[in-house]
């Protein structure tokens, strides 16, 4: 599974680099967005824009534990452009991640490979966004268990939909949700608990003029559907800035604090979250 890991991430940024310096994958999608247009694409679930997310989650306090877990977080964007067999441009977002996590009580902790999942967002091109500024899409989602070891992850392969929808209307906000749903179907050992799990993730981006923005879109509410199950519900909110550094790269930053506001059957959950991230934006690129 580590394998795997780095290899889906390796092959990932190799198709990113590829398209943006090679004229046969690169689309010349549309002419150099505005900033304010890239600022809000770039936090846009639904928008047809490369780009590859690098993010550090920093839990500077958790409940029952003296330990500050840690999170890297790797997500790349890929658009794919329409095939004759089908006609909807796709998303596709793989997530890694290597986690940090507590021993026990104590401050201890180890780090470890967690498990991976795939998104695969189908883009609908009715109603058009840009009479009514609302856009949705949807699609699969698959959690592989990559995780190395018992503690970082499920160990179950789950499956599931995905849908996400963003609205635009209102001159410089941005409100949608991203819903995702996993049902484990196999597992990586015999005693490994079934999961059904429900995660949605709400957004709200307010831009304040110049590449600069307020944003709540990193809170993920997780509804485990089982009985006895945990479940977590989490405010966030946080400022950012995207800057065009050149006519096929720019840069969105953002630094965001999250509070879990609700939780249920989950001792060891995170109190709050410092989450640090950087996003190389590829606006020309498209497969």
């Amino acid at each position: 599974m580590t394998r795997l890991v780095f290899t889906t991430i390796l092959v990932s940024s190799l198709i990113l680099t590829a398209a943006g310096v090679c004229p046969q994958l690169a689309a010349q999608i549309a002419p150099h967005q505005s900033l304010e247009e890239l600022t809000t694409n770039s936090n846009d679930p639904t928008a047809i824009l490369a780009q590859l997310k690098i993010e550090d989650d920093y839990t500077t306090s958790q409940f029952h534990s003296e330990a500050e877990p840690n999170t890297l977080v790797i997500q790349p964007v890929i658009p794919v452009r329409p095939f004759w067999f089908i006609p909807w441009q796709q998303l596709l977002r793989p997530t890694f991640k290597v986690a940090t996590i507590p021993n026990g009580p104590g401050p201890s902790t180890n780090t470890q490979f967690g498990d991976t999942q795939f998104l695969d967002l189908f883009v609908a091109r009715r109603p058009d966004f840009l009479v009514t500024g609302l856009r949705w899409g949807v699609g699969p989602y698959l959690v592989v268990p990559t995780a190395t070891t018992r503690a970082a992850g499920s160990g179950t392969w789950q499956i599931g939909p995905a849908a996400a929808a963003t609205y635009r209307g209102i001159p410089g906000l941005l409100v949608g949700g991203l819903f995702q749903q996993g049902t484990s179907f196999a597992y990586t050992a015999p005693d490994r608990r079934p999961v059904t799990q429900l995660t949605f993730q709400p957004f709200f981006v307010y831009q304040l003029g110049q590449g600069w923005y307020l944003r709540s879109r990193d809170a993920t509410w997780t509804f485990n559907l089982r009985h006895n199950t945990s479940t977590e519900i989490s405010l966030s909110a946080g400022i950012g800035k995207v800057w065009q550094v050149a006519e096929d790269r720019d840069i969105n930053a953002s630094i965001v604090g999250e509070w879990i506001t609700y939780r249920q059957f989950d001792p060891k959950a995170p109190q709050f979250i410092l989450k640090f991230q950087i996003t190389v934006i590829l606006p020309r690129v498209e497969l």
